[in-house]
């Protein structure tokens, strides 16, 4: 004889659904806090308006955060997570792309196709990066600085072999960071001129245009979209 199961025997355990609400509410904040910081900095940033964007109560930041600068660091950390994810996998040791000139070229593609899918990373670094401050400082030493190590130190290796452009590691560095966003920060620009610089065929011409300009790729032709 078979039994069927009664609705509270399928349901998860009540302490199950409240974790899973609570976590869901705080990637919400997370996300709304990410669009905020970025289009507002931090001074200008509203907690109020974070909890509405993310369709809950102001307590609930204090609740999960403390305070607005912990927010501030956690939807920092959420977007460099997301970043990390976006170009293979991981900035460090545990992606061996950057190792090699193929894999560098695959991560360059990567990189530009990530700053063009997160515009809050581009506008948030442009806001923090030119003045000094803890935040920045707090940014450099917990995100800017192992990545700058990885892409430096792969970088120096494979131009010491002789497979990539004699360009200095760090003249390297920034020359990709600000190349491969400039044009998503820009967008709004882009766009009076007549390109979507958000559009699939711009962003891919874009990847090609950066692999070759950094690695001479033997067959990468950057083709720029027709301007609308």
């Amino acid at each position: 004889m078979t039994t069927t199961a009664t609705p509270d025997e399928t349901r998860p355990p009540a302490g199950r659904r409240r974790q899973a609400r609570a976590a869901a509410t705080r990637n919400a904040l997370l996300d709304a806090a990410l669009r905020e910081f970025a289009a507002h900095g931090f001074e200008g940033a509203s907690t109020r308006r974070i909890a509405t964007a993310a369709g809950t109560h102001q307590p609930q930041i204090n609740y999960h955060f403390e305070s607005k600068d912990e927010l501030w660091k956690a939807a920092v950390d959420h977007l460099f997570d997301r970043l990390d994810d976006a170009v293979r996998g991981s900035f460090g040791d545990t992606n061996p792309g950057w190792g090699t000139r193929t894999g560098f070229a695959a991560n360059i593609r990567a990189f530009v196709q990530a700053a063009a899918g997160l515009p809050e990373h581009n506008r948030i670094m442009v806001q923090e990066a030119t003045i000094d401050s803890e935040r920045l400082q707090w940014i450099v030493e917990r995100h800017t600085r192992p990545r700058f190590e990885v892409v430096t130190h792969h970088w120096g290796r494979l131009r010491a072999d002789g497979l990539v452009a004699d360009i200095d590691e760090t003249v390297l560095y920034y020359s990709l960071v600000g190349a491969a966003s400039l044009a998503y920060v820009n967008a709004p620009e882009a766009r009076l001129l007549g390109y979507d610089t958000l559009s699939e065929s711009f962003i891919e011409a874009h990847a090609e245009a950066l692999d070759t300009m950094l690695l001479g790729a033997d067959e990468a032709v950057a083709r720029c979209p027709t301007p609308t």
